[in-house]
């Protein structure tokens, strides 16, 4: 069998036995400070993997946060198209009141509004025909179907209560249920 290069020069006189022995001890040393490292190397290896793990679970739920507003928005931007369109197609004109005749008054949020209405569309909001839709900044006259319709889009923009919402409000035991209000009687 062959020797090893430290015998081969030990024999040959290129190496001292001092040299040789301090050779052996320095590689025992770095032998045994590899294996210590390799025990701490596995416990920090998988500490640093928790880490990365952690950090990219964190990652795709920020990610995921990111995508589910980004999707809202984009619904409500959709919701938002849509009853722009539904308004603009299904808008009744508002047509202009006689000088003598007052304007129509509904709520909005607690403040009273007025929007000046001929004589007939003025009955057909109080029978419940018609339906006042404010939103984007502007007033709409709508009829009930369609009110209706943008109320599943966008419930807060309808400020005129329908004759069929009326009658779900209306107290069993009211004394004045059989008393109607005349449509001239204005507040």
């Amino acid at each position: 069998m062959g020797q090893s290069l430290q015998d081969q020069l030990l024999k040959a006189g290129i190496a001292k036995p001092k040299q040789a022995k301090k050779a052996r001890h320095d590689k025992a040393r770095r032998n045994k400070a590899a294996r210590r490292a390799g025990g701490k190397g596995d416990e920090e290896q998988q500490k640093l993997s928790k880490d990365v793990e952690a950090a990219t679970a964190a990652k795709r739920e920020a990610d995921r946060k990111r995508a589910q507003a980004a999707n809202a928005e984009r619904e409500q931007r959709e919701r938002k198209r849509q009853a722009i369109q539904i308004i603009n197609e299904h808008r009744i004109a508002i047509e202009k009141p006689e000088a003598d005749e007052p304007p129509y008054s509904y709520t909005v949020k607690g403040k009273i509004r007025r929007l000046p209405v001929s004589r007939d569309q003025r009955r057909r909001l109080a029978d419940g025909r018609l339906a006042i839709v404010r939103y984007d900044g502007q007033t709409s006259l709508v009829d009930v179907e369609t009110a209706q319709r943008l109320e599943a889009l966008i419930p807060k923009a309808i400020s005129r209560i329908t004759e069929a919402d009326k009658a779900s409000e209306a107290d069993p035991d009211d004394p004045y249920a059989g008393y109607e209000v005349p449509d001239d009687l204005m507040w």
